[in-house]
């Protein structure tokens, strides 16, 4: 089902690994080819409606036609249609096609749309792009109009050489395509199908291969990888880039990666950090206690909670089996939340320098400067507790317990935990610092850091002093914020602010599936996904006026069409899916009042972008916005800041998964007050009815600062931020424009 998908769709692959997939999955009673009742199940799994009675006439159709097609070919047919009661992977895939333009000739109401006999196919939005850029009367295209009337002018992409475009063209013309049908759909669908030999009878060698590409090939270029729309150059990994204080980079972080599930009652599980780690991350919370075991092996679990509980050197076997499949990974931090007794941290302590041996970041003491990601390449370092100054009180901050009081206060009575032993502090590269104001921050050692709750840098940011001040501390400093101690049941905040201001590590909780995951998938999708990337010149100190954000800009985004979207969750079975598209902008604004009046805020909820509270914001307040061109504003509001949400929605297509088209006349205009660090957002929405009925379907998120203008392919993914599965092959055709706001 799912290599059925990619044989339709983009980067196809080759027949062999089809007919293992066929033979496995598709081809269910395992006879070497599809029958009928194969077929009609088929549809279903990869949402296309048809009704039975006419679906089955498509397939009846279809095999009457091949057999009378192979019987003119040949005497010798090698299939016996008498004996023969189905179709081939190869036919079953040029029917597929065959009905995509079937659907893209139907209205949603079922009645045919009003076109010329001899133009049906142009109702697919690949060959209206074409139609446009290159005219309606051709078939194909040439590497030189390809690069002057297609890449520069409407992509934007100015670097783009001719050399380029013939190598693209000598990939996609390598594809492997079905040949099925030529002789009759070159009059049915007035073109060729077969395999981009670009209407020329010539022997289709090289030199052609890269001249020309026809409509089929044009059409999977723009729903395939080489036409994403996160800028390539963004997405690989750059090596010098990496030679900056660890300061300066964004951090992939985990909010108490061992949990599963909730903050009270859910499973910890070593597998948290694996899978946290395989998806780019590099600070991952351990949170510390003592056990009953007479060897002292400290255990990990959220304390004060009925979670589960995991031994400590399980975790840290995890993380240096990771480190040895991974020996270039850029460094990983462990934020040790300590709780144990002197014989505990020293049994931490030996099984932290005996597990990772050399992979073991060892500070050195007097350090004047952070060092860079590079120089710390396969290392571990730990984030924790250094014996305290006296002015410090020799106490830690339990962020995790960090629990807020119904009247929205922070619990102050933060629990006094031992010193830490002298075996366990040499091995801490970074030493937690309760924050008293950054004044006083800013002449710390490089090696000290705080810790912020969502709720602390709500507070802190409603001083416009504050912010340049945070700007400043993060230049040299690490800063590290994490979820309210009232999201027990695990939502996120929107990172957004944070890292607007510099923070390094925004902490999340991974095992969540809400929109700030998304979101920080899409920004570490950024350098290869290895887990850092340079902060933007926004989020560092400025000379000028605290408006650091500059250049504000005009996104236009016209949401085309989608292909091979799965059923919510990946799902084999259940009704084809009613998509419509979701298009969100995540930006900050700044010195704006959400409510216009200047009168301090009324309400004590915040509500984060996946739906769900918490309370304890007294001083900032949400306002939903929703006016009749469909377009939604959340903004939290504070005297220095708002971080604003512009929300746009998609009408619902009816039936269809498999190959969606939406009104392309529909333009989603957005203000970006601050490109560098605003992000766009895609969520695929099952319509089930509306409102807590529908159901997620995909999604993706990519910045800004990182969007390519044109018409782009957005990869989505699932709940995870992966493509495994049946979501391999979703995507979704955008027309993006970026302009300079005058």
């Amino acid at each position: 089902f799912i290599l059925l998908h990619s044989c339709f769709r983009f980067y196809l692959l080759v027949h062999q690994q089809l007919d293992i997939s066929a033979r496995y999955d598709t081809d269910c009673n395992k006879s070497g080819y599809i029958d009928q009742s194969e077929f009609l199940q088929l549809l279903s799994r990869i949402n296309i409606y048809l009704k039975q009675e006419k679906a089955i006439q498509i397939y009846k159709k279809f095999i009457k036609e091949q057999h009378n097609n192979n019987q003119r070919k040949s005497k010798l047919s090698l299939r016996n249609f008498n004996k023969q009661h189905g179709i081939t992977l190869e036919e079953c895939v040029y029917l597929l096609r065959k009905i995509r333009k079937i659907l893209h000739a139907t209205s949603e109401n079922g009645k045919d749309k009003k076109r010329n006999n001899t133009d049906h196919r142009r109702n697919e939005i690949s060959d209206a792009i074409f139609d446009r850029l290159f005219g309606p009367e051709k078939e194909v295209v040439s590497a030189r109009e390809f690069l002057h009337g297609f890449l520069h002018w409407k992509q934007n992409d100015g670097g783009a050489t001719l050399e380029d475009v013939r190598n693209l063209f000598q990939k996609l013309n390598g594809m492997e395509l079905s040949q099925l049908g030529e002789d009759n759909d070159d009059e049915e669908e007035g073109g060729r199908v077969d395999g981009g030999k670009g209407g020329d009878d010539n022997d289709g060698g090289k030199e052609n291969k890269e001249e020309t590409i026809d409509r089929l090939h044009f059409a999977e270029y723009l729903f395939g990888p080489h036409n994403d729309a996160f800028r390539p150059e963004k997405v690989m990994f750059d090596r010098t880039l990496m030679d900056k204080p660890l300061s300066h980079y964004w951090i992939n972080t985990s909010h108490n990666t061992y949990l599963t599930g909730d903050q009270l009652k859910s499973l910890s599980s070593v597998e948290m950090y694996a899978a946290a780690l395989q998806r780019g991350c590099k600070c991952l919370e351990i949170d510390c206690w003592d056990s009953d075991s007479k060897t002292n092996t400290p255990m990990v679990y959220h304390g004060y909670t009925v979670t589960s509980k995991i031994p400590f050197h399980e975790i840290i076997s995890c993380v240096k089996a990771y480190v040895d499949a991974n020996p270039e990974t850029l460094p990983i931090i462990l934020s040790l939340e300590n709780h144990c007794t002197h014989p505990f941290q020293k049994t931490m302590a030996q099984t932290l320098e005996t597990t990772l041996g050399d992979a073991l970041y060892i500070p050195k003491p007097g350090m004047l400067f952070l060092p860079s990601p590079v120089e710390l390449v396969g290392k571990v370092l730990i984030k924790g507790k250094r014996p305290a100054d006296k002015e410090d009180d020799e106490t830690i901050t339990v962020e995790s317990v960090d629990q807020t009081l119904p009247d929205g206060k922070e619990n102050s009575s933060e629990p006094v935990l031992p010193k830490i032993c002298p075996e366990l502090a040499r091995l801490t590269m970074f030493n937690g610092v309760k924050y008293r104001n950054f004044e006083q921050s800013n002449e710390m050692s490089c090696t000290d850091m705080h810790s912020f709750s969502e709720l602390k840098v709500s507070k802190l940011t409603k001083d416009p002093a504050n912010v340049p001040l945070w700007r400043k501390y993060n230049l040299d400093h690490l800063s590290r914020t994490y979820p309210a101690g009232g999201r027990v049941d695990s939502s996120n905040y929107n990172p957004i602010a944070a890292w607007s201001l510099g923070c390094q590590m925004v902490a999340l909780n991974f095992q969540t599936d809400d929109s700030a995951m998304v979101l920080n998938d899409g920004r570490f999708r950024e350098n290869g996904g290895c887990g850092y990337v340079l902060r933007p010149r926004s989020t560092f100190p400025m000379n000028e006026d605290r408006n650091s954000c500059k250049g504000r800009v005009m996104l236009r985004i016209r949401v085309l069409a989608a292909a091979c979207l799965p059923k919510p969750n990946g799902d084999i079975a259940g009704e084809v899916i009613d998509p419509f598209v979701v298009v969100r902008v995540h930006d900050m604004i700044d010195s704006v009042k959400v409510d216009g009046s200047g009168s301090s805020p009324k309400t004590n909820v915040i509500k984060d972008l996946a739906g769900m509270s918490i309370t304890g914001a007294k001083n900032s307040v949400v306002k939903d916005i929703t006016d009749k061109s469909n377009v939604i504003k959340r903004s939290i509001s504070h005297q220095v800041e708002i971080l604003e949400t512009t929300e746009r929605k998609t009408d619902t297509v009816k039936d269809n998964g498999f190959c969606p088209q939406w009104d392309d006349s529909e333009v989603f205009s957005f203000t970006v007050g601050c490109p560098d660090v605003a992000m766009l957002q895609i969520v695929v929405m099952d319509d089930d009815g509306g409102g807590l009925l529908d159901d997620t379907v995909c999604k993706a998120a990519i910045p800004v600062s990182c969007l390519r203008q044109g018409y782009r392919s957005v990869r989505l993914n699932d709940q995870y931020g992966s493509q495994h599965g049946p979501f391999g092959f979703a995507r979704l055709l955008l027309d993006v424009s970026i302009e300079p706001c005058p």
